[in-house]
């Protein structure tokens, strides 16, 4: 009897053994939405906390509640110290009566955002199912293979990224013609180097630090590019007349939605406006931040 009853503990020790171990859950950091013009102080964080609340509720996700005094440059870092390799991060902006958001998931290794989608709202009730809508993008991504590998016996073909850039219209004391040419010279350059670029018509200026979310959500650009062109028509009695561009760019960032403190700013001289403007152009953008 005692062999037998043996027999029987053996037979389910070994099914037992031969399970496998739980994979580990996927980890999200999320960090209360930024708030801009007339929205409400704690609309970022209450919107937040309903994706979020969503998404545990779904299961599969191990969420993370970002601290609120963190800054957004500091996001990446803050979520690779909790043992993330993603975070959700967004910001919202009053548009008439309702609220437009626009949210990002971002790699905490790269920077990069991996995933980015808008949601328009009148009240948090309306946002139901946005976390079951990230949750399915987290999914997604845990099954694929990572960057840099893929399935035994597949070749793999990894395309050269690119970023996608809106240009503001220019602003300065040069002459409107000069500044519409600037912008097309920036545009142009900028597609030469391989980048996606869209100009952003506006009967009225827009200011990056202030329009910058609004713009990001129509363009779904990734970076703003503002700029500011002043030039000078100087004349000497042992040279021809020499014209003088100087422009300004500066960014904004659609990710993390921080406006940069450092223009890139550079002077560039010819006989001829428009090869100066253009000179200046070309030069800025080969001293240009790499884009987000």
């Amino acid at each position: 009897m005692l062999r037998r009853l043996f027999a029987v503990l053996a037979g389910l020790l070994v099914p037992l053994c031969a399970l496998p171990s739980a994979a580990a859950l996927p980890i999200l950091v999320v960090y209360p939405f930024a708030v801009n013009g007339s929205a409400p102080q704690d609309l970022g964080a209450g919107l937040s906390e309903r994706i979020a609340a969503e998404i545990v509720a779904l299961g599969g996700v191990d969420v993370v509640r970002g601290r609120a005094s963190t800054k957004p440059a500091d996001y990446s870092r803050a979520a690779r110290a909790a043992g993330a390799d993603l975070y959700f991060s967004g910001a919202i902006v009053p548009v008439f009566n309702n609220y437009s958001a626009i949210e990002n998931l971002v790699s905490t290794r790269s920077g990069t955002v991996v995933w980015s989608g808008t949601i328009q709202f009148r009240t948090l009730d309306d946002v139901i199912g946005q976390g079951a809508r990230i949750r399915t993008e987290l999914v997604r991504g845990a099954a694929a293979p990572p960057p840099g590998s893929a399935a035994a016996g597949t070749p793999l073909i990894t395309s050269p990224p690119f970023s996608g850039y809106a240009l503001l219209p220019i602003a300065g004391s040069a002459l409107n013609g000069d500044r519409a040419y600037a912008l097309r010279a920036l545009l142009e350059t900028l597609q030469a180097r391989g980048y996606r670029a869209v100009t952003v018509t506006s009967a009225q200026p827009i200011d990056p630090a202030t329009d910058g979310l609004s713009v990001c959500i129509k363009t779904n650009a990734q970076t703003l590019i503002a700029g500011a062109l002043d030039t000078t028509r100087v004349a000497t009695a042992s040279t021809s007349p020499q014209t003088t561009a100087h422009i300004a760019l500066r960014t904004y960032d659609c990710g993390t939605h921080t406006f940069d403190q450092q223009a890139t700013v550079v002077n560039h001289i010819a006989p001829i406006a428009n090869d100066a403007i253009r000179g200046a152009i070309e030069d800025a953008v080969s001293a240009f931040p790499s884009p987000s």
